[in-house]
């Protein structure tokens, strides 16, 4: 089982294009899945340069919403024909972030008449050995879950705080054992592997792979988290990257843990 950064911020190579998003894709012996398309400006040629071919996928999953995990999707269709896109029901909601008083739309809009959506709920197998996994508002640790101000959604009671419904991971079983693929994790990243651990009946895994959402938090929330993190569970390999901030994968990093950052272009066997 291998696993892609197929787009991401940042690259260590001059072969592959960044991009401000997350592409991640899951090779099974069972499945081709994609997960999240990025905003897909380096996807496709990432993906013909590491040898992933998006024509020949079984799947799409969305770990959310915004437009730089699914702006690729409609490129990918047009390529792809039509295709199986696992999501949360809630990845339409109106994703939007407020910058001088004005709201600025960052989701997802699809034609849900003409594509074939597939609800995650819960947890659920999406191809053998492969699960998304959702957090319900009742089991996010308000300590460990934080969201920026800035993003908010337009509802029957007015501008809100986004509280991300629609946020999920990813589980894979591989050779080594659970590994987590992260998107956003606007849930809480702590959060999200209680859920895992929860569900699963461990506290180890292999790989946690995707953005943590720490980057512009204040300090002392990324300490608890980071904390939590280094306290709560057995991981042998960390591999942040987009959102999750280079001062947080520090602060993992001097706990002990090993840490690499996950810029396009890692390949991971699980």
């Amino acid at each position: 089982m291998r696993l892609s950064i197929l787009a991401e911020n940042s690259t260590r190579s001059p072969y592959i294009r960044p991009e401000y998003g997350l592409s991640i894709h899951l090779a099974t012996k069972d499945a081709s899945i994609l997960v999240d398309t990025a905003q897909g400006i380096g996807l496709f040629d990432n993906a013909r340069t590491l040898g992933v071919d998006l024509e020949k996928l079984d799947m799409l999953a969305l770990s959310h919403g915004h437009f730089d995990h699914v702006n690729g999707v409609p490129q990918l269709l047009t390529l792809h024909g039509p295709l199986p896109i696992w999501a949360h029901p809630a990845v339409e909601t109106s994703h939007s972030r407020l910058k001088n008083g004005k709201l600025h739309f960052i989701g997802f809009h699809c034609n849900r008449d003409n594509v074939d959506l597939r609800p995650v709920t819960g947890h659920t197998e999406i191809a053998p050995k492969v699960w998304a996994l959702e957090v319900p508002a009742e089991r996010r640790d308000p300590d460990l879950f934080r969201n920026p101000a800035h993003l908010v959604v337009n509802s029957p009671d007015g501008i809100v705080q986004d509280p991300f419904e629609d946020d999920i991971s990813f589980i894979v079983e591989g050779e080594k054992g659970l590994s987590v693929v992260l998107g956003c994790a606007h849930a809480g990243v702590v959060n999200i592997l209680e859920e895992a651990s929860r569900v699963f009946g461990t506290r180890s895994f292999a790989s946690v792979v995707g953005g943590m959402h720490l980057a512009d938090q204040e300090e002392s929330f990324v300490q608890r988290a980071v904390g939590a993190l280094a306290e709560r569970f057995k991981v042998e390999s960390w591999r942040p990257c987009h959102c999750t901030g280079f001062h947080a994968a520090s602060a993992l990093a001097i706990r002990g843990q090993n840490v690499d950052w996950g810029y396009a272009g890692t390949i991971l066997d699980l």
